[in-house]
Formats: structure tokens, C-alpha cells, sequence
């Protein structure tokens, strides 16, 4: 895209009463200082944007002024082979008119949008635009005309065994996925292999406390034998006992037995004895005689069913003592026999016990073998996460230093830095121009307008958009470089403001 500037006319606009500007390929401005040269500059982004040539909101009006005074600009300009007439007219509220025709703010926006990007347009227009934005706007602004580095590019560039590493894993994701995931993963085994760490020694000194010298062999046959004993003893003492288990059954039934006899006694002498009621319990008359012999019955009945009660008892008791008196006297436990037995259950107790300590101490054993080797593959997972985070930042620097280099190589007498080296070892963005080896904040004036210059000619190629360029304060240096576009130079000089349009060929202007 090629934009040029045929002409404009300004009314009213900040040192300019009536002022008409007819462009060339190179546009002299001179004047003293205060004649209007920068509000020549200021109208051309005024009416494009509203701002003076840094992008700054302008009041247009001329110092003094009021409300009344009307401010008028207009610029023709030719976007490749279309010309276009913008103007902007500002007195209580602001007008837009393109190509003559009274438009909205909103629409008139949208079309010098269409036409140009105004921050490319600004940055091209004035040589000190660009430096005036955030660092990271100016890194953003030149970084999108110059791609980065493709991969295989910078893998090539790295070590065969970063090459292998990274390759295969920047297939399935990107550069940044793939660090996130492994400093994720590294922080999480490098935690996990602490607790494993922790693991192995909890179990290797659990593992120093108990005494796993004992011959296991041994121990067993111990067991063994005693175990042989103890079965014999309570084989031949198993009638005695189940003896003895059944006459104390016995002779707790018989004495229960007794006392329930006698309870039933008790009940047979309380029916017995009992006085009969010959009268009604409800109504309380007399009973007659049928009535009387009907409750003496029922009397009996009950004294019967208790009689039978009592009758099973005797006999269930007589039963019970048959039964005891066919058992076997009780045998009298053998003291030594006894004591010995206390002895072997002891004993076992104590042999099962170190055997249960053996056995821990192999299961022990086989946890730390196992930790051990959980221990290994959390470390050799976290070995690998940390070699593959050394291989990106490996490939981070040689892709900065790749593009640092394909970023340098666009100029001529400026530098670029894109990045800046952390006490980490990793890199962070950051953005400056430098020419001669100072940053642009420590340059003069003349070396700031040549940097600028030579940034536009750069960002020019770059976006291939084409555009005027207006260098302010020219008095400040003595030759610079042509820009491909048209150029408006403003220069002090001690004389009334004069504009002289000249038609030049040459890309270097000496002055």
C-alpha cells in the first residue's frame, strides 16, 4: 500500500489562521520557532485521528480563542491509485466529512480505519512515535512483520541429544505446554522422591531395631515340637475335662431343680390353703350352689396342672442324679503336670513371637526393596523432566539469539533487544533500540530522528505499507536517509514560515 499526501488546508488550526499545504516527494517547512512548523504535522493526524502527531488527544483551536472559532482541516490524500478527501471540522462539536459528504463519527472512523492501522500509520508518520509506546507494544508492533524461527530451524541449532529430546515432544505440544507440563511434573516428583526418600529410611531403621539373626530353621522345629506336646497332653486329658465340663453341667441343673421343686411345693400349698369366695366378683351377691362347685372345679384344675408341673421336676431331677452318680470320680489336677504346661504355652508364645519378628522384618525388607525402587523410578522421572526444562530453555536462547539475528539483520546502524538473562539462567522479554551500543533513551536528538528513520524504513518493508514521513526538528542534523515514502521536513530557520514542495529522485538528502 502507497499513501501520499496531495494537499491540505487548514482555517483556524492551533498557529495557522488560513493555511494551504501542497505536497511533493519532499515538503520543506521553515520558519522561526512558534511560525506553526510541528501544527503542520499536528493537522495531518488531527484529521485522521484527533490526536497531534504522538497520538495525543488535541484541542485544535488557536490559544485565546473561544467556543465561537470554528477549526477546519482537510487533507487529500491518494491510497495507491484512490484519492480521498478527509475532513474535520471542530467548533462547539466536532463534523466529519468524506469526500465532501457529511458522515458520523462512527463511520468516518471505519473508513480511515479501513484505509490504514492507525498505530502503523503514526509509527511510520513520525519517527519519534514509536519509541513514545509501552515496551511491550513496541516489541508487539515489530515482532508481527518478523516470524519466528520454525523448530526444526532452531533444533538444528541445538546439541544432537537436545535435538532428540525435544523433537518428538514438540509434535504433540507446543513450546510453552510442553514446559508448563514438566515443571509441573518436576515439582510433583521432586516432592514425591522426598516422601519416597523419607520412606526408605523409616523403613530401614524400623528394620535396624529388630534382631533378624535368629535361625528361622531352628525357631520352626522349636515351635514344632512343643506344638506336638501340647496336642498330645490335650489329647489325653480331653475325657477328663469333657468329664468335668458335664458333672459341673449337672450339678448346676440338680441344685436348680431342687429350688424349683420347692417353688411348685409352695404354689400346691397356697392353692390348697386358699379360702374360696362364694360370692360374685363383680356384682358381689351370694353365689348359688352350681356356681360354688363350678369355682371348687376350676380350684382343682389349677392345682392339678401345678401337681403335674412338680411331678416332671422330681422325676427331670432323679434323672440328673442317676447321671452323676454313673460319672467317673473327678481326677485331681497334677500340680507338675500343670506347672509344666504353663511352661510350654509360655514358651510357644515367646518362639511365635520372635518368629512373628522375623517375619515383620522380611516384610520390611521387601518394603524397602520396593520403596527403593519407587525411590529410583520417581528419581529417574524427575531427572528427565529436569533435563527436558534445560533442553527448552536451550532452545529458548538459541531461538532469541536466532531471531535477535534475523530481527538485526533488517538494519543497518540500530540493534534490537528482545530479551534479557535472568540470575536463573532463564530469559525474559523485554524490548530496546540501541545505535552504537546506547539504548534510545540516551541518544540525541539527531540520533534519535536517524533511528526513527531508519526504524520506519524497516517497519515499511516489513507491513509493505508505504507513507509520509514528518521529521520535526531537521536544524538538528545534518543528512539522513531518504525514506521511501514522501517526506515533510521542519527546520529552524530565522524567517517567516515558508513551505517549499520539491520533486527529488535521490535517496539521500545532504544538506
Amino acid at each position: 500500500m502507497n499513501i501520499s499526501f496531495l494537499e491540505m488546508r487548514i482555517e483556524n488550526f492551533k498557529n495557522h489562521h488560513v493555511l494551504t499545504v501542497n505536497f511533493n516527494d519532499m515538503t520543506k517547512i521553515e520558519g522561526k520557532n512558534g511560525a506553526g512548523k510541528s501544527s503542520i504535522g499536528d493537522a495531518v493526524t488531527y484529521v485522521l485521528y484527533g490526536t497531534d502527531a504522538l497520538g495525543t488527544k488535541l484541542d485544535p483551536r488557536p490559544v485565546g480563542c473561544d467556543d465561537k472559532v470554528e477549526t477546519k482541516v482537510e487533507l487529500l490524500l491518494k491510497v495507491d491509485e484512490q484519492q480521498i478527501l478527509l475532513g474535520r471540522i471542530q467548533k462547539k462539536t466536532a463534523k466529519y466529512y468524506v469526500n465532501e459528504v457529511p458522515e458520523k463519527a462512527t463511520r468516518f472512523n471505519e473508513i480511515v480505519e479501513g484505509l490504514f492501522d492507525k498505530t502503523l500509520f503514526l509509527s511510520l508518520f513520525n519517527p519519534t512515535y514509536f519509541f513514545t509506546q509501552h515496551w511491550q507494544d513496541q516489541r508487539k508492533q515489530l515482532l508481527s512483520y518478523v516470524s519466528e524461527p520454525l523448530n526444526k530451524e532452531v533444533l538444528a541449532e541445538l546439541p544432537s541429544v537436545s535435538q532428540s529430546q525435544l523433537e518428538p515432544q514438540l509434535k504433540k505440544h507446543s513450546l510453552d505446554d510442553l514446559e508448563k507440563l514438566h515443571r509441573d511434573r518436576f515439582k510433583n516428583q521432586d516432592k514425591a522422591l522426598e516422601r519416597a526418600s523419607e520412606r526408605v529410611v523409616t523403613l530401614k531403621e524400623q528394620v535396624s531395631n529388630n534382631d533378624y539373626n535368629i535361625n528361622e530353621h531352628e525357631l520352626k522345629e522349636k515351635i514344632d515340637v512343643l506344638s506336638k506336646e501340647l496336642v498330645e497332653y490335650e489329647n489325653r486329658n480331653i475325657n477328663v475335662h469333657q468329664q468335668s465340663r458335664e458333672r459341673s453341667r449337672l450339678e448346676l441343673r440338680s441344685e436348680s431343680l431342687k429350688g424349683e421343686i420347692q417353688r411348685q411345693k409352695d404354689i400346691l400349698t397356697a392353692i390348697k390353703t386358699e379360702t374360696l369366695d362364694e360370692h360374685c366378683a363383680t356384682c358381689g351377691q351370694a353365689l348359688d350352689e352350681k356356681s360354688i362347685a363350678k369355682v371348687k372345679q376350676q380350684r382343682q384344675a389349677r392345682y392339678n396342672t401345678e401337681a403335674d408341673k412338680g411331678i416332671k421336676l422330681v422325676q427331670e431331677l432323679k434323672d440328673v442324679n442317676e447321671k452323676l452318680n454313673e460319672l467317673p470320680e473327678p481326677v485331681e489336677e497334677n500340680p507338675a503336670e500343670a506347672s509344666h504346661l504353663v511352661k510350654i504355652y509360655s514358651e510357644l508364645n515367646n518362639l511365635r513371637d520372635q518368629l512373628g519378628d522375623i517375619n515383620r522384618t522380611k516384610e520390611l525388607l521387601e518394603s524397602i526393596a520396593t520403596a527403593e525402587e519407587n525411590q529410583h523410578s520417581i528419581r529417574k522421572e524427575r531427572n528427565e523432566s529436569l533435563v527436558l526444562i534445560d533442553a527448552i530453555k536451550s532452545f529458548r536462547t538459541k531461538r532469541s539469539e536466532l531471531m535477535v539475528h534475523k530481527i538485526d539483520s533488517l538494519f543497518t546502524t540500530i540493534s534490537v533487544r528482545l530479551y534479557e538473562q535472568l540470575k536463573n539462567g532463564e530469559e525474559r522479554a523485554t524490548f530496546e533500540i540501541e545505535k552504537g551500543g546506547k539504548p534510545y533513551s540516551k541518544l540525541s536528538t539527531a540520533e534519535k530522528i536517524k533511528a526513527g528513520l531508519e526504524l520506519i524504513e524497516v517497519l515499511s518493508k516489513q507491513s509493505e505499507v508505504v507513507t509520509p514521513t514528518f521529521v520535526d526538528n531537521a536544524e538538528s542534523i545534518l543528512n539522513f536517509t531518504k525514506p521511501s515514502g514522501q517526506i515533510i521536513v521542519a527546520r529552524v530557520v530565522d524567517k517567516e514560515l515558508e513551505i517549499i514542495g520539491v520533486s527529488l529522485k535521490e535517496e539521500a538528502i545532504n544538506e
